[in-house]
């Protein structure tokens, strides 16, 4: 079994979950582009710019990974539609200076995007043809045909609106719910862009599983219920006995949104749970099991 895993993008929040879910397994590299002093001596965070490949290429070589799961991406999608060349440079050229630099022999691990897809009529399954109508779907997609043109062994993980819980220093939208509405603010959230959010938790392993069984291809990770951002932030409200009434139903045609937005990107998780055996859990089960951390915290 392969036992050195380094993770890009390791202090974003994923990154994170997967340096504790990891760590209890196989020996692990995290790097960032700009790692925190804190990161730098309570984390052992190495300094990596995915954008540079000498800075890849130096790291790659004096750690020798067997596995390289790359969380480093430009995920705002207004700031990928203003700024093309920074969208393309991190989530495709990174891709590719990560491939140059390693051996053949080593596994990558690309976690993906259901913005790859137009977003009319899912859930989609992996075979389905992509179409992004965003550019950070487009730069995501050529990120994910870098690696699929390459030698190496490969693992594509795509997923939808990823989410942690509100003590995680890291921007996602279910904290955003949670801080907005516990400091009782009013929030507008759109009625018509439909997914199955990823709880980080279950993400995470999901990956060790990629890992555990060393599979190989495409696969979609999400929810086992698809719902729309107002209904996900409807129920977080309910779970935490947060008041619902703050949240403002709006369509996305109301909102400043500079990139357009799938309105149905839901990803279809047969293959993933078929495959390998990945427990999906409702949004609702995800959302229960944060109160206890919570509680717990």
């Amino acid at each position: 079994m392969s036992s050195k895993i380094l993770i890009t993008g390791a202090e974003g929040q994923l990154g994170r979950v997967l340096q504790l879910r990891l760590g209890e397994c196989f020996e692990i590299i995290p790097t960032a582009k700009s790692p925190t002093r804190m990161a730098l001596k309570n984390r052992n965070v190495r300094q990596m710019d995915i954008i540079d490949f000498n800075s890849v290429a130096d790291c790659i070589s004096a750690e020798a990974p067997d596995i390289i799961i790359n969380c480093a991406a430009m995920t705002n999608v207004d700031a990928c539609e203003k700024d093309h060349t920074s969208a393309r440079k991190v989530n495709a050229e990174g891709v590719e200076n990560i491939i140059k630099a390693v051996d053949k022999k080593t596994k990558i691990i690309q976690l993906s995007t259901d913005y790859v897809f137009e977003g009319k009529d899912g859930p989609y399954i992996e075979s389905n043809p992509t179409h992004p109508i965003s550019y950070y779907g487009r730069s995501k997609l050529e990120g994910e045909n870098v690696l699929r043109g390459s030698l190496n062994p490969y693992c594509i993980l795509r997923a939808s609106v990823l989410y942690g819980d509100p003590v995680n220093d890291k921007p996602n939208f279910f904290a955003w719910v949670y801080d907005s509405l516990s400091k009782q603010k009013l929030i507008h959230v759109v009625t018509d862009q439909i997914s199955n959010p990823a709880w980080l938790p279950a993400l995470s392993d999901a990956i060790m599983k990629v890992i555990l069984l060393n599979a190989e291809g495409i696969y979609h990770f999400g929810s086992d219920d698809h719902l729309s951002r107002y209904d996900f932030a409807v129920l977080i409200a309910k779970v935490f006995g947060l008041d619902s009434t703050l949240i403002n139903p709006v369509t996305s045609d109301s909102m400043s949104f500079i990139a357009p937005r799938p309105v149905h990107s839901g990803l279809a998780t047969k293959k993933i749970t078929n495959e390998l055996d990945v427990l999906t859990l409702s949004t609702n089960d995800c959302l229960k099991m944060i109160k206890k951390q919570i509680l717990v915290v």
